[in-house]
């Protein structure tokens, strides 16, 4: 138990990172103070969160054969955490001027890069931490340790540092420092709660295990059976739903205050609700998970998410969007959940590196392609509400997809 604990507490740090940085505080600060205007900094964030997508699909299934080959798995998730952290530190200095837009491009976009490489060995260890009957209440207790590690940093950081004439360390609104000084926090959150599980990771021992020395090869022999396997064929669709689902959350935030006018105190009550429903959701989920299949989870979930986001394209006020925000929310932890369970149970125990790797790809070969379209669409239509309509497509694309694979 003291493993999946000190398991879901990294979950609980790095929502830290997605929820301030990537999603809320720090995108909305930038699409509104620091970017010319709403609609190019929803353009310009995107693109950048989708360029390190690409980069994280081209290196992490390399790095993943290698880590599984030299045994640095380890060794790759303090560094890539620890790298994290510190880029987000320096977010301190972004300050609100159009001067500073490129600075912050490229601290966030580095940022998230070493944020995503680290996931994919954090992901791999779950084999070993739980036991194959337990590995969908394992996985979804992590997700939910980290809706509720996003909803007390969040607010903390709003309550504290936003929303409160009495600011703490001298600080003051005049620059925004009140906003950049959530990075810090951020960083020493991600620090403090990730290190009981940093301190209790431990080189495996492998025994006479014949690993290949071409990567290329191992990577294409867990995929590839003289034509795409079932591994294969989830890891194409879990691409496409990833990539609409990806487009959600990262650009939630910024479509939030430009359609329905929320101010960046209105995002707390926005990010309670969905973290609240997403840890019910991966609460649920991971007993469904064990007690079904993770594909019929995903599935279930998918057409949720379908639903209650087509829902959101066409209403107006900002009570019926909180309303469905939450409903997303609910289908959101589930497939995040089960996703990692199914590739776990569908590889063995020295592959999982590797595996994750696969699965970081799967996420992130294309993930330019949904912030990527919602940004582009957004910028020839002039609209959110029509650019946010692309993210719905791609998971449609991606059920249609996993319908055609077997269950694990």
């Amino acid at each position: 138990m003291k493993k999946i604990f000190n398991f879901a507490l990294y979950d609980f740090a790095n929502s830290a990172f997605t929820t301030i940085v990537i999603t809320f505080i720090f995108a909305t600060y930038f699409a509104k103070q620091i970017a010319p205007n709403p609609i190019l900094g929803q353009s310009y964030w995107g693109w950048a969160i989708g360029a390190t997508g690409v980069l994280v699909a081209i290196i992490g299934p390399i790095l993943g054969s290698f880590a599984d080959k030299k045994n640095y798995t380890e060794f790759f998730i303090k560094l890539f955490t620890i790298m994290c952290i510190t880029l987000t530190a320096l977010l301190w200095f972004s300050k609100p001027s159009e001067k500073y837009l490129l600075f912050t491009l490229i601290i966030v976009a580095s940022a998230n890069f070493f944020y995503e490489l680290s996931l994919i060995f954090y992901n791999s260890i779950l084999k070993r931490i739980s036991d194959s009957n337990n590995l969908g209440k394992s996985s979804g207790f992590s997700f939910a340790f980290g809706y509720i590690g996003g909803i007390l940093i969040l607010i903390i950081c709003i309550k504290i540092f936003i929303d409160n004439n009495a600011l703490p360390f001298g600080l003051s609104k005049e620059n925004s420092e009140n906003i950049r000084a959530t990075s810090i926090v951020v960083a020493i959150w991600y620090l403090i709660f990730s290190i009981p599980f940093l301190m209790s990771l431990k080189k495996k021992i492998n025994h006479n295990i014949e690993v290949p020395s071409n990567n290329i090869k191992k990577i294409k022999d867990l995929i590839w059976d003289k034509g795409l396997n079932n591994l294969g064929k989830f890891l194409i669709a879990r691409m496409l739903y990833a990539d609409g689902l990806n487009a959600i959350i990262v650009m939630g935030g910024i479509f939030a205050v430009g359609v329905f006018k929320l101010e960046i105190k209105d995002l707390l009550v926005l990010s309670i609700l969905m973290n609240i429903t997403a840890f019910i959701g991966a609460i649920i989920g991971g007993y469904a998970n064990d007690r079904f299949t993770s594909k019929s989870v995903i599935i279930f979930s998918l057409l949720g998410l379908i639903f209650s986001s087509t829902i959101i394209l066409f209403i107006k006020t900002q009570l019926l969007f909180l309303i469905f925000a939450a409903i997303n929310g609910f289908f959101i932890g589930p497939i995040q959940s089960a996703s990692r369970v199914f590739i776990t149970k569908s590889i063995d125990q020295n592959n999982q590196a590797s595996g994750f790797g696969l699965f970081a790809l799967s996420g992130k070969l294309t993930s330019f392609i949904g912030p990527l379209l919602v940004s582009t669409i957004t910028y020839i239509s002039n609209s959110q509400r029509i650019g946010f309509s692309s993210a719905i497509i791609l998971l449609l694309i991606g059920l249609f997809i996993l319908l055609k694979v077997k269950k694990n």
